[in-house]
């Protein structure tokens, strides 16, 4: 079963290398990548298309202007051909197992939205681990760069809503939720959370 990552990037010369290397780790295969930058000005794309062009049937990348994160994310949910779709933002990273973890969860479950305990970090010291439960969504977002979203629930549901500058992703797990989609908790670290992004500030 194939898996799409999808990273969406502006400026992020800083952090992105260990995004990729961390997508690049994962002990599952197929793992189709697909960077969406938004005409970047500092060396990120220098950075991008290096690893592209050392893996080639690896990583996609696509570079150009965009009207803001949910739109650069809805490029890439269009590129994305996999079953199971993650996103994990340019600053953020994976633990070396997190698609095995929830490709075996999916394999006994079944499409659902599958959602795990997220690693924070500040200022190269980490703050905690946390998972919320879908139920707490009506008060809280739930941990956004642990989910990972069937394609065919984007297809029937819709796609990040671009009205929202900051907290589509929020409106999208909502909307799935009061769809009655079923969430499927893991008790696993599956993300890493570098606080500073612009939905955190």
């Amino acid at each position: 079963m194939l898996v799409s990552i999808i990273t969406v990037c502006f400026n992020s010369e800083a952090y992105i290398r260990q995004t990729i290397d961390s997508v690049l780790a994962q002990t599952y295969e197929p793992v189709e990548y697909i960077i969406v930058d938004g005409l970047s000005q500092d060396g990120t794309m220098a950075i991008v298309t290096d690893y592209a062009r050392r893996y080639p049937d690896r990583i996609r990348y696509v570079s150009e202007r965009d009207s803001g994160i949910y739109n650069a994310m809805n490029k890439g949910l269009r590129l994305a051909t996999g079953e199971l779709i993650g996103l994990i933002n340019s600053d953020d990273w994976y633990e070396p197992t997190a698609v095995e973890t929830v490709v075996r969860a999916y394999r006994t479950h079944g499409p659902a939205v599958y959602h795990g305990i997220q690693r924070t970090h500040r200022d190269g010291e980490v703050l905690g681990v946390r998972r919320s439960n879908a139920n707490q969504l009506p008060k809280h977002m739930i941990e956004h760069p642990t989910c990972f979203v069937p394609k065919a629930f984007y297809e029937q549901y819709g796609l990040f809503n671009e009205a929202y500058r900051y907290v589509a992703d929020y409106e999208l797990m909502l909307r799935l939720h009061q769809q009655g989609v079923p969430f499927v908790p893991l008790d696993d670290i599956l993300a890493n959370f570098r606080e500073g992004g612009a939905s955190h500030t």
